[in-house]
């Protein structure tokens, strides 16, 4: 009998895409696009195409649940059953928490799988039982950008609509290969391409998406801040800034002490007091902070005195005043000052010097980005993957306000911002700690690696990983292996296929894959609508979710009334208290009968249009005073950690790179038949001249490494690569590489800047290597 089913392919590639499932007696036999209300939004491609019908019934799909026979990694297992594993785990977690304490029991889960459940189950189990929920944002290196954006407009992330390019003059794309990683989105690109706009790509690789831009800058890894407050210097220097944004919707008035660098406050200054009687943090009604401007201190020319800022007829934009503070006389600059001050250290020809992009294509982007209104910014991944990338975003939002252009249509400084996380930020507290009396703990996820050897600050016994190729997508794969992994009395993984970290595991459990799970509510990275996920087929073998698998563990572990809902339940359980009301207030109808609702948000989505940012001011603030002591109060361009002008180089000189391909989702889809043929091997791109200095020709093996590791792999020469660097397009699993794998030689040293905010970011672009010829 044949069936067709409306449900979502969202693999973590960004799309979400809609896709209607053709059954055929039970068995999967073709997926196409689904309808959206926005037709523009109907896609599919070759990775969707190949995982349903290649990865649902792939021969190594982990059929059963299976249990280690002798040293992990051997590859030695017993077919067990679903009781005996449940039982077998829910022991070992009592053992465990009764010698340790409940959270020496962890979890992690990562955006493999899009789904709301899939996404959120470790936070719940870990909840319920009392355990350590790790991070994932840090270890993802995803979370540069999330604190660029965070410590300058209040919120973790936002973008403009795909749809919103259409009318944008510029659109200038700061490490985004959006052709490939975004490839069924590019075609917003592409259209606003054809309405007018031109396409500038900053990036050290000739990309696909360079290939089709107006202009390709290749710039040297890591130094996109230099670039971008090179542009700054020549805007703000001749005076093309946008001041009215600036004194209305920024810092850029408030006055700062010289002495400490912090903002000078209402009634610190000359005995006047905030009219407001507010000041930073007071709560509001509402029980969040209300911020207000009154609480800080401009200069009024109009007076030629201090005030509060709201209340200053003519606010000063830039200038030093000494100001009676508690009876000693400081000198105070505007924030504004303090931004103009650190731009003399990046001209065009200092910051040229830096990035490596001449300092008249430093000028000319300048006046491009002035002259071509509305300009639109969009800064992604290849940016923020190095270790001061946060620096990066700052400055981009930065620039984006000097010029007015935030929060204006077509315009703006976009990363990701659609209904994905929006949908995880809402999830309510009670349903991530449903059992009265019991909290997660939560610890950093790049701090897994030392936390687990060294037991600070609690011994962790087990871990159990959910959504997640961390065997092939964490960095120092030799560490996890030989340092981490031996201090677990108990790993367990969550697997659909026996991936690499599947194969050290204690107990293997069989999960179900997108078109097998009984149901899920789907976001979106790139827009604001939310789908359903519908079962299209039975579970294969005996796969479960992760779901049911979670509930029957919950009954061993005494607290099985507390999940005692179905998948649907548990999804509008969600829906019904999640804060936002752009989610909770989704017509329901619709979702269910027709499987996709756009969630309730101004169609098109502009970021901050309404020129409020839920900052300590209420303002964007360029100028961040917590940042001070790192010498990053206004934004900055600092080396990356592993940079090729830094020491290490003279050892190991060769920036690598390892981005995302148009052929696989991360790990997800190398070993499919369809997607090994037209992407058969791994490959390390390198230019001629790097090639030819190491006597290395098109197709040689190579061995590729550093003090941490080293792997072997063919080359390709390619003039798209930046001299100084080489990429390898990530994925690949151990047994495709020739020897050792790449990931052996990525490095996640702690960042204290970025710890301060948050936690480190997982730097994936920030290593150093050489090259050599290898032995076959």
């Amino acid at each position: 009998m044949d069936r067709v089913v409306r449900t979502v392919c969202a693999p973590n590639c960004t799309g979400s895409c809609g896709v209607l499932a053709h059954v055929r007696d039970d068995r999967l036999v073709k997926i196409e696009p689904a309808d959206f209300p926005d037709p523009r939004f109907r896609r599919v491609c070759l990775k969707g195409m190949a995982n349903a019908v290649q990865r649902v019934y792939h021969p190594d799909r982990v059929k059963w649940p299976l249990r280690r026979l002798g040293a992990r990694g051997e590859g030695r297992w017993e077919r067990i059953s679903w009781n005996e594993a449940l039982d077998d785990i829910a022991g070992r977690l009592t053992a465990i928490k009764e010698e340790h304490g409940s959270r020496a029991a962890s979890w992690i889960s990562m955006t493999g799988n899009y789904g709301i459940l899939a996404m959120m189950l470790s936070a719940r189990i870990a909840g319920s039982f009392g355990g350590t929920l790790f991070s994932n944002l840090g270890i993802m290196g995803d979370l540069a950008a999330n604190m660029g954006f965070l410590t300058t407009t209040g919120v973790h992330q936002d973008a403009h609509e795909w749809t919103d390019l259409m009318g944008s003059k510029l659109i200038l794309l700061f490490g985004c290969n959006y052709a490939e990683t975004a490839l069924n989105d590019m075609h917003f690109v592409l259209d606003a391409k054809e309405a007018g706009a031109e396409l500038v790509v900053v990036d050290p690789r000739f990309s696909r998406t360079a290939a089709k831009a107006d202009w390709w800058i290749p710039i040297r890894p890591g130094t996109d801040a230099a670039l971008i407050l090179g542009m700054l210097h020549e805007i703000v220097g001749r005076s093309l800034h946008d001041e009215r944004y600036l004194r209305d919707h920024t810092v850029a008035p408030f006055l700062v002490r010289s002495d400490t660098g912090a903002f000078v406050r209402a009634g610190e200054s000359d005995g006047f007091a905030a009219t407001s009687g507010a000041s930073p943090g007071v709560a509001s009604p509402g029980g969040a902070a209300a911020p207000t401007a009154d609480a800080y201190v401009v200069w009024d020319e109009a007076s030629s005195r201090p005030a509060p800022a709201s209340h200053a007829a003519d606010p000063a934009l830039t200038g030093r005043y000494d100001l009676d503070l508690g009876g000693t006389q400081v000198e105070c600059l505007t924030a504004f000052q303090a931004l103009v001050d650190s731009l003399a250290d990046y001209s065009p020809e200092k910051a040229a010097a830096l990035c490596e992009v001449p300092a008249e294509d430093i000028r000319r982007l300048a006046q491009k980005y002035i002259d071509s209104q509305p300009a639109a910014v969009r800064i992604s991944q290849g940016t923020q993957r190095y270790f001061n990338g946060h620096l990066s975003f700052r400055a981009a939002l930065t620039l984006g306000a000097a010029c007015g252009n935030i929060g204006k249509q077509h315009a703006g400084v976009s990363w990701a911002g659609g209904s994905l996380l929006r949908l995880i930020f809402g999830v309510p507290g009670s349903w991530l700690a449903p059992v009265p009396g019991v909290e997660p703990a939560v610890l950093p996820g790049t701090k897994l690696f030392e936390i687990i050897p060294s037991g600070d600050p609690w011994p962790i016994k087990s871990l159990w990983v959910m959504n997640y190729g961390m065997g092939t997508q964490a960095p120092e794969r030799d560490r996890l292996l030989h340092e981490v992994l031996p201090h677990l009395d108990l790993l367990v993984v969550s697997e659909q296929v026996m991936a690499p970290l599947a194969q050290h595991a204690d107990i293997v459990l069989p999960a179900t894959t997108y078109y097998e799970e009984e149901c899920d509510l789907v976001g979106s990275w790139a827009n604001f609508y939310l789908q359903k996920r519908r079962q299209a087929i039975p579970p294969q073998w005996e796969a479960r979710s992760d779901w049911d698998c979670l509930r029957c563990l919950a009954d061993r572990l005494g607290f099985g009334e507390h999940w005692a809902m179905t998948a649907e339940e548990a999804v509008a359980q969600i829906l019904d208290e999640s804060p936002d009301s752009g989610i909770r207030d989704i017509d329901r109808r619709v979702l269910d009968e027709d499987g996709v609702v756009r969630a309730n948000y101004p169609d098109p989505h502009i970021p901050f249009a309404d020129g409020h940012f839920p900052t300590p001011s209420g303002r964007l603030e360029f100028y961040v005073e917590s940042m001070r002591e790192f010498g990053e109060e206004v934004p900055v361009f600092k080396e990356p950690l592993e940079g090729n002008r830094t020491a290490e180089a003279e050892r190991h000189p060769l920036t690598f790179m390892t981005a995302r391909t148009v052929y696989t989702t991360n790990s997800q889809h190398v070993i499919l038949p369809w997607i090994r043929e037209v992407h058969p091997e791994p490959r390390l791109d390198i230019c001629p001249g790097d090639a030819a200095v190491r006597g290395l020709g098109d197709g040689d093996l190579a061995e590729v490494f550093n003090d941490r590791g080293t792997f072997k792999v063919k080359v390709s020469l390619t003039e798209g690569v930046k001299p100084g660097c080489v990429n390898l397009c990530q994925g690949w699993w151990p047994e495709h590489l020739p020897g050792g794998h790449y990931s052996t030689l990525l490095q996640l040293r702690p960042n204290p800047v970025q710890e301060a905010i948050l936690e480190t970011n997982y730097a994936v672009f920030d290593s150093l290597v050489d090259v050599r010829r290898a032995e076959g």
